[in-house]
C-alpha cells in the first residue's frame, strides 16, 4: 500500500531520533538506508511505430535499514515513453527491491531516447538515473492485393478496385495517392482506425490517353515509411484495335469489286456489344454482320469488307463501328484502296541474247523489285517453259551476297522466301542462253512471289543459235600458272590468256576455278560466263593467289569451248608459301594501260634482304606469262649478296607491241627459300591514239516527241488533260515552224486486262499505241486530223496497277523496237517503233502518271540513255519531261515521283505538277527546246593539236578556215556560214594525247 505524506513524516522523525542516539562513525553507516539501480541503461531496440514495448528497472535496498521509493518520472517528457512507479508499496525493506515500469511506444522512425529520474528517501543512493533508449521501425501494415491493375480502360470511363488495408497498432492510418500520375485514382476513405481492417475502394477514372500509374501510400505517421498498393491503368480512345489498319484494297479498274478484311480486338477491360458498322462512303461496303454479338475482353471480330471502284476516287474513307460499353461509343479505322501492298515488278520484260554459236553461252540480267510501299515482298523462285533447256539461271544475288536456291532443278527452282523492301530493294538474276543446237529458240521465264494480285511475272527469252566449230585455241601459260614462292598473308595475281588462231569461232564458257584450294586461289573478276571468240582475236583475265598459311598449294582453271572432241579446256595452278628473307617495292610492276603508239616508260623495283642474315640472290628471270612482252634490263648476272638491310633495283621494259592484257612472273632465286621468290608483271595495250568522233547536225524545225502514259486506275482526268492540251500544242508548234512527230506508248511493261485496249492489254512494253494498228501510231504534227488521233492514241486505258515507264520508254526508243517495223518477241504484226524517230530530230520523252516509276533499274541508267541516244556529244539534244506528283494540291496514287524527276532534271527536262488544271505551259517548254543548230561539237579526248585534225561533214573534208579548235571547250567550232545543215553528218579525226606514263616508285 502506499504511504502518505503524515506517515512519511512521522517516520523520518522517528528515524532522527532514533539516529541521534545511536553512535557516530562505522556503527552510524550500519544502520543506515542504500538504494541503488540495477541497470543505468535500458534499451528497447527496434519496436515498430505503434506498437508497444515495456522493461523494468529494481530499486535494490543494499543497506541494513528499510527506505521509501518516492517517486519515478521521465525528465524529457518524450511522449513514446511512459514511466511508472510499481505497486505495492514504497517501502523498501533490506536486501528487496521495488520495480519501476517503463513502456515504450514510438510515434516515429527513428532513434528517440529518455532519461529516468528515480527517488527514494535512501541515506545513500536517494537520486539516481536511468538513460533509455529504442529506435523506431515501419508499422507492419497489411495491404492485400498489392497491386491493382484496372487494366485498359475507355477514355472518360471508369472502374473500381477494393484493397483491404488492416491496421495492427493503436495510431490511426492515412491513405494518401502519390506517384507521377496520381490525379486519376481515388480513394474512398483517407483514415483507418486503430487495430481496423478495413476495404478501401478505389476508382480509376483517366481522363487522358495512355499508360497510368501510381501509389496508394498507407502511413502510421508523418513522415513514415508507408506500405504501398500500387496502382496502374491505360486509357485508349476506344475499345477496339484493327490489324490490319488501314484496311488495305487492291487497286482495281473502275466498276471492279475486290474484297479485304480486317480483325478487330477488344482491347479493354469490359465486354462490349457491336450494335452497328457504318462507313464513310458507300464504295466501301462491310460483308460481315455483327450487329448485336457481344465482344468479351480480348477476344477478335473478323470484319470482312468489299470496295466498288465507281471512279478514280475517293480510294480512301473511314470504318466506323458502333458499340456500348459504358455508354455508347465507336472505333474507327482507315479504309486503304490507294494499293501499296507488296508488288512484284520485274526489268525487263524481255531478253534477246541474239546469235550465238552452238556450245556457248551469254548472260543478261533482270532486276526484281518491289513496287508497293506498305510490306516486304517475298521472291520465292522461277519456272520456266517452251525451248528451257536452252536457257538456265544462276542464283540470284544481292549486291555480292548471293542465295542458294532452297529446292527444284530447272527448270523450276524455289527460293527460301527472300524479301525484297519497298523502295531501292532488289534482287539481281542472271540469265543464260547456251544453245545446245542450231535453230531459233523461245522461252519464258516466269519470276514468282507472294503478291496476292501478280503473284508471277513473265520474261520472253529468245536467242538464235548457228553451228560452228570445231574450235582451235592457244591457252597461256603452260605447262601451269606457277605463283611461285608468296609469303604468308601476302597476295598476286596472274593471269592467263586465251586465243583463237584457227578459222572457226570458239564459244567459249563457264571459265571458273574448279579447284581453288580452298580459297587460296581465285578470280578477282568472278567467274566468267563466256563469249565469241573469232579468228585471230584473244581475251585475258585474272587469277589471285592469297595462300592463308605455309604449305604447297595445287588448283585448276576450268573452261568448256565448242570443240566435242576436246570440249573441257583446264590449266593446273600451282604456289607455295613460305617465309622469304626477299621484299620487293613495290611487290609488282604495273605498267597500267598504254596506248599503241605511246611510249612505255621502264618501270623498277627494289629487292631487299629484311633479314639479320645475309643471303644470296642467285638469278632473276622472267618465267612462262601470257606473252614475251616483257623484259628484264637489269639481270642478274652474277649472284649478288645482299648483307641485312642492302637490296638493288630490277628495272622491267614493257614492248607494248601486242594488244591486250599481258601478266607474266619475275621469279628471283636465293640460296635459302625452297623455291623462286615472285614478283607479278602486269601491263595493258590498248590501240592507237587515232579517236574518230561522229555526230549528225540536229535541226531547229524537228522535234520527236514520245508521250509515255501511265494507264493505271486513276488516271483519267489526267489523261483528259492532257488530251485536252494537245490542240494548243499542235498550233504552237507550227507557228513557230517545228515540225513535230509524236508517238505515244503506256507505263506498262506487262500485260493486264482488255480494259486498256490498243491490242496489248495495257503491256505496250514500248511499243507505240495501239499495239493493233487500230488508228496511226506514228503522227506528223503536219497531219490535218493529227490532233484527233494523238487524243485518241493517248486514251491508252485504265487497266493496270504498275507504273515502269523508264523502262518501257527505254524500250521504245532501242532495238529491236526502233529500227524493226515488226517486234520478233511477239504475235501481234508490225508493232515495231521504226520511223517514229529521225536521226536530225530532237527528242523529248513527256511522262505522265500520278505515282512514281518502279522499272528497277537506277534512274542514272536511264539518264544515262537518253544523253547518249542522239551520238557523241549530242546530250542537249534528248530531255524527259514529267507530269508528276509534287504536292499535295491534289489526290494521286502515289505522294512522291522521285525516279521520274531524277530523271527529268538530269536530262535538262523539266518537271510539273500533275495537279495543275493545265499542262500546256509545261508542252509548250518543250517547243521551245528545239532551238537554234549547233555550231560546236566537243570532243570525247584531248587531241595532241590541230595537224592531224580533219573535219569532215557528209564525207567532204572541211577547210580548216571554215572551222577552229576551242581549247578551253575541247570543242571543234564551225564558222558561222559553215554550220553543218540539219541532218549533215560530221565527223572529226585526230591524235589524242598520250597520257603520262605512271611515275616511278
Amino acid at each position: 500500500m502506499r504511504m502518505g505524506l503524515r506517515g512519511r513524516l512521522l517516520a523520518l522523525a522517528l528515524l532522527a531520533i532514533t539516529g541521534a542516539a545511536c553512535h557516530e562513525g562505522d556503527e552510524t553507516r550500519a544502520v543506515q538506508a542504500t538504494a541503488v539501480l540495477d541497470v543505468d541503461v535500458l534499451d528497447f531496440g527496434e519496436v515498430p511505430v505503434g506498437e508497444w514495448r515495456e522493461k523494468e528497472v529494481r530499486i535494490r535496498n543494499v543497506g541494513y535499514v528499510p527506505f521509501f521509493a518516492l517517486d519515478a518520472l521521465g525528465l524529457a517528457g518524450n511522449p513514446s515513453y511512459e514511466v511508472e512507479l510499481g505497486e505495492g508499496g514504497g517501502r523498501v525493506e533490506p536486501g528487496e527491491s521495488h520495480l519501476v515500469h517503463v513502456r515504450f511506444h514510438p510515434l516515429k522512425e527513428g532513434n528517440t531516447e529518455e532519461t529516468v529520474h528515480v527517488t527514494t528517501d535512501a541515506n545513500q543512493g536517494a537520486q539516481a538515473q536511468v538513460r533509455v533508449m529504442g529506435l523506431g521501425t515501419p508499422t507492419h501494415i497489411g495491404v492485400y492485393p498489392p497491386l491493382l491493375d484496372y487494366e485498359t480502360l475507355e477514355v472518360e470511363s471508369d472502374r473500381t478496385l477494393d484493397v483491404t488495408v488492416t491496421n495492427p497498432v493503436d495510431l490511426p492510418l492515412t491513405l494518401v495517392v502519390q506517384g507521377d500520375t496520381p490525379d486519376p485514382f481515388t480513394p474512398d476513405t483517407i483514415t483507418i482506425p486503430p487495430f481496423a481492417s478495413q476495404k478501401v475502394s478505389t476508382k480509376y477514372l483517366p481522363r487522358a490517353l495512355g499508360a497510368m500509374g501510381a501509389r496508394l501510400e498507407v502511413r502510421s505517421c508523418e513522415g513514415c515509411t508507408p506500405s504501398v498498393v500500387d496502382l496502374k491503368g491505360n486509357s485508349v480512345a476506344n475499345a477496339f484495335a484493327f490489324d490490319p489498319a488501314p484496311v488495305p484494297f487492291d487497286q482495281i479498274p473502275v466498276h471492279e469489286r475486290t474484297e479485304s478484311f480486317t480483325r478487330a480486338r477488344n482491347i479493354t477491360w469490359r465486354p462490349v456489344t457491336i450494335s452497328k458498322l457504318a462507313t464513310s462512303d458507300r464504295a466501301f461496303q462491310p460483308l460481315s454482320k455483327p450487329e448485336g454479338s457481344t465482344v468479351q475482353p480480348g477476344e477478335t471480330v473478323e470484319v470482312k469488307m468489299e470496295f466498288a471502284a465507281r471512279f478514280s476516287g475517293p480510294n480512301v474513307g473511314d470504318l466506323t463501328v458502333h458499340y456500348a460499353s459504358d455508354k455508347a461509343r465507336q472505333s474507327q479505322v482507315i479504309l486503304d484502296a490507294r494499293g501499296g501492298r507488296p508488288t512484284l515488278a520485274v526489268t525487263p520484260v524481255a531478253l534477246d541474247f541474239g546469235e550465238l554459236p552452238v556450245g556457248g553461252k551469254v548472260e543478261k540480267l533482270i532486276r526484281i523489285t518491289n513496287a508497293g510501299s506498305n510490306g516486304d515482298l517475298r521472291f520465292t523462285g522461277v519456272r520456266a517453259d517452251g525451248a528451257s533447256t536452252q536457257f538456265n539461271v544462276d542464283v540470284p544475288t544481292r549486291g555480292t551476297q548471293r542465295y542458294a536456291w532452297s529446292g527444284g532443278t530447272w527448270p523450276t527452282l524455289d527460293s527460301n522466301a527472300l524479301t525484297i523492301a519497298p523502295g531501292n530493294d532488289a534482287l539481281e538474276l542472271k540469265v543464260y542462253f547456251e544453245p545446245k543446237a542450231e535453230g531459233s529458240w523461245q522461252a519464258t521465264l516466269y519470276v514468282r512471289s507472294d503478291d496476292m494480285f501478280n503473284p508471277e511475272r513473265a520474261i520472253v527469252l529468245t536467242g538464235r543459235a548457228r553451228a560452228s566449230g570445231p574450235c582451235v585455241y592457244e591457252l597461256l601459260p603452260q605447262p601451269a600458272m606457277d605463283f611461285g614462292n608468296v609469303v604468308p598473308g601476302r597476295g598476286a595475281v596472274l593471269g592467263f590468256y586465251f586465243r583463237n588462231p584457227g578459222r572457226a569461232e570458239c564459244a567459249v564458257k563457264d571459265i571458273h576455278l574448279s579447284n581453288d584450294a580452298g580459297g587460296a586461289f581465285f578470280m578477282p573478276g568472278g567467274r566468267l560466263t563466256g563469249g565469241v571468240v573469232v579468228y585471230d582475236t584473244a581475251f585475258s583475265a585474272m587469277v589471285a593467289f592469297r595462300p592463308p598459311a605455309e604449305g604447297s598449294y595445287t588448283g585448276e582453271l576450268k573452261l568448256t569451248v565448242n570443240n566435242p572432241a576436246y570440249p573441257t579446256v583446264t590449266l593446273p595452278l600451282k604456289g607455295m608459301s613460305k617465309a622469304s628473307c626477299l621484299v620487293a617495292t613495290p611487290s609488282f610492276v604495273d605498267f597500267g594501260p598504254i596506248r599503241y603508239d605511246c611510249a612505255a616508260a621502264p618501270r623498277k623495283t627494289y629487292v631487299s634482304n629484311r633479314c639479320s642474315e645475309p643471303i644470296t640472290v642467285s638469278d632473276a628471270e622472267i618465267g612462262n606469262g601470257t606473252s614475251t612482252q616483257f623484259s628484264l634490263l637489269t639481270p642478274v648476272t652474277t649472284p649478288r649478296t645482299l648483307g641485312p638491310g642492302e637490296g638493288f633495283e630490277l628495272e622491267v621494259g614493257y614492248a607494248r607491241n601486242v594488244h591486250g592484257q599481258h601478266f607474266s612472273p619475275l621469279y628471283l632465286y636465293t640460296d635459302t627459300d625452297p623455291g623462286p621468290f615472285l614478283v607479278p608483271l602486269l601491263a595493258e595495250t590498248n590501240h592507237e591514239g587515232i579517236q574518230v568522233d561522229r555526230y549528225t547536225q540536229g535541226t531547229d524545225s524537228q522535234l520527236d516527241v514520245l508521250f509515255v502514259v501511265s494507264n493505271t486506275t486513276t488516271m483519267s482526268p489526267y489523261q483528259s488533260r492532257l488530251k485536252a492540251a494537245i490542240p494548243d500544242w499542235l498550233k504552237t508548234a507550227k507557228d513557230q515552224g517545228v515540225d513535230v512527230r509524236v508517238g505515244v506508248t503506256s507505263t506498262g511493261l506487262v500485260a493486264r486486262g482488255q480494259q486498256c485496249g490498243g491490242g496489248a492489254n495495257g503491256g505496250e512494253a514500248g511499243r507505240l499505241f495501239p499495239v493493233d494498228g487500230s488508228s496511226p501510231r506514228v503522227v506528223s504534227g503536219n497531219n490535218a486530223n493529227a490532233a484527233n488521233i494523238i487524243q485518241q492514241n493517248l486514251d491508252v486505258g485504265l487497266c493496270h496497277n504498275l507504273v515502269q515507264g523508264l523502262e518501257t520508254m527505254r524500250a521504245a526508243l532501242s532495238a529491236p523496237l526502233s529500227e524493226q517495223m515488226d517486234d520478233p518477241r511477239t504475235a501481234q504484226a508490225n508493232d515495231g517503233n521504226a520511223g517514229f524517230t529521225r536521226a536530225a530530230a530532237r527528242m523529248a520523252v513527256v511522262v505522265l502518271a500520278d505515282e512514281d516509276d518502279n522499272s528497277g533499274f537506277s534512274p542514272d541508267s536511264y539518264i544515262q540513255f537518253l544523253q547518249t541516244l542522239k551520238g557523241t556529244g549530242m546530250s542537249h539534244r534528248s530531255q524527259l519531261y514529267a507530269l508528276v506528283p509534287t504536292d499535295s494540291s491534289c489526290s494521286t496514287a502515289g505522294n512522291e515521283a522521285d525516279r521520274f524527276v531524277s530523271v527529268a532534271r538530269g536530262t535538262g527536262g523539266q518537271v510539273e505538277s500533275i495537279c495543275r488544271s493545265d499542262y500546256r505551259p509545261l508542252l509548250e517548254s518543250v517547243i521551245q527546246r528545239a532551238g537554234a543548230l549547233q555550231a560546236d561539237f566537243p570532243l570525247t579526248a584531248d587531241p595532241t593539236g590541230t595537224a592531224e585534225m580533219t573535219v569532215r561533214v557528209q564525207g567532204q573534208v572541211l577547210p580548216g578556215s571554215r572551222w577552229t579548235f576551242d581549247a578551253g571547250s575541247n570543242s571543234v567550232v564551225f564558222n558561222a556560214d559553215a554550220v553543218p545543215t540539219p541532218g549533215q553528218a560530221v565527223e572529226v579525226r585526230y591524235r589524242s594525247v598520250c597520257k603520262a606514263p605512271p611515275s616511278s616508285p
